[in-house]
């Protein structure tokens, strides 16, 4: 029998992913949901805003499964619901303050899809934040009808945690629900994947990001909100990061650093060109710079590989569709698989914090890049 639309709509129309919604709202009707899930998939697919919907269902006190008004619905929204805890991983007390902690709960609280930082600070949850978790599950439920705890990024458990975790999971209270979220399923412990229920996210398509874009941003135009989705590689949590921010100017710099690199004549010129850019303080730059790069070449791949409408509809920098062409027909012969496979070795570099110069990366790659497109 054909499922309609109206059958696939879920419990929410905040988050998309509507056929695990109707998943887990079939599980919830009957009576048969598990003590523990754990949501795995890419980066920015919305697992932990989703999360907090499954948090609402369990405690919704209206009449939808998830009305979105009621006193429990709006708690859970604002991060202030007593049996509803939401960890996501931090620096050591000692490193961050009080107030740095608030500001990014209110930050997650008014988009759930927005990314937690704390710049330049190495960020886990430790033990003491599963004992806690431990010591409050043994009360009784405070105003809502189950305990919900929800562990963003639950890869990044130090071990003890982890295997505090696995205690906890091993013997849940009845009335607790465990969510945990990750991006890095292999990075779990196969204990504790065994122990839950597990849920593989997707991409969510344009059209859905556009949607979740244009209930948090209403400022902005969808042709602008269009060409962010895709520069962000449509990773829901890079779209807000990009909004908040203004990376055109940094995809222009790419542009610029990529036409002189292919007309580099001396090495003088190439530490001329790269010098100021590797003394930025703020390494995260460079990091997008990158990042536009390797979807530029991922488009000139695309141009090359599929028929022109085709293409047209898959490339990143649809904004710049001229000149990517341009650009195709000047370097017809290039290996562009392995000019992707080096930025995204320099991307991982630069990820590495045991790398403390990042010029001698941008240096290595300039003249991989200018060898290979020298014709």
């Amino acid at each position: 029998m054909k499922t309609t639309e109206q059958e696939v709509q879920g419990f929410t129309s905040r988050v998309g992913h509507r056929w695990i919604q109707q998943r887990i709202l079939h599980s919830y009707r009957r009576g048969r949901m598990p003590h523990a899930f754990l949501f795995y998939g890419p980066e920015g697919c919305g697992k932990e805003a989703f999360a907090l919907e499954v948090a609402k269902l369990v405690n919704c006190l209206g009449d939808a499964p998830v009305c979105q008004t009621c006193p429990a619905c709006r708690k859970i929204t604002q991060l202030q619901h007593p049996d509803v805890h939401y960890i996501f991983p931090t620096p050591t007390t000692t490193k961050i303050e009080p107030e740095a902690f608030a500001e990014a709960r209110r930050r997650k609280a008014n988009n759930p899809f927005l990314p937690v930082s704390f710049k330049g600070k190495n960020v886990f949850i430790g033990i003491d934040t599963i004992r806690y978790l431990k010591h409050e599950a043994a009360y009784k439920l405070y105003e809502g009808r189950r305990k919900v705890y929800i562990l963003a990024e639950a890869d990044r458990m130090r071990p003890e945690a982890a295997n505090a975790l696995l205690k906890l999971l091993e013997e849940p209270p009845s009335n607790l629900l465990l969510i945990l979220t990750t991006s890095f399923i292999h990075r779990i412990l196969p204990t504790i994947k065994s122990r839950c229920q597990l849920v593989r996210f997707s991409r969510l398509s344009e059209p859905e990001i556009l949607e979740l874009v244009r209930r948090y941003d209403p400022g902005s135009d969808d042709d602008q909100r269009s060409l962010l989705i895709r520069l962000a590689g449509f990773n829901v949590r890079r779209v807000f990061d990009f909004i908040e921010r203004d990376v055109l100017p940094v995809r222009e710099q790419m542009l610029e650093w990529l036409r002189r690199i292919v007309t580099l004549h001396k090495g003088q010129d190439l530490l001329s060109l790269i010098e100021p850019m590797a003394q930025k303080k703020e390494a995260e730059e460079l990091r997008l710079m990158l990042w536009f790069l390797l979807l530029w070449f991922q488009d000139v791949l695309y141009l090359r590989s599929y028929p022109p409408e085709e293409a047209r509809k898959k490339i990143f920098h649809r904004d710049l569709l001229p000149t990517l062409e341009k650009f195709e027909a000047f370097a017809p012969d290039l290996n562009l698989e392995k000019v992707v496979w080096q930025i995204e070795e320099a991307l991982r570099h630069l990820e590495d914090p045991r790398n403390l110069n990042p010029l001698l990366i941008l240096i290595d790659l300039a003249i991989k890049l200018h060898w290979q497109m020298k014709f």
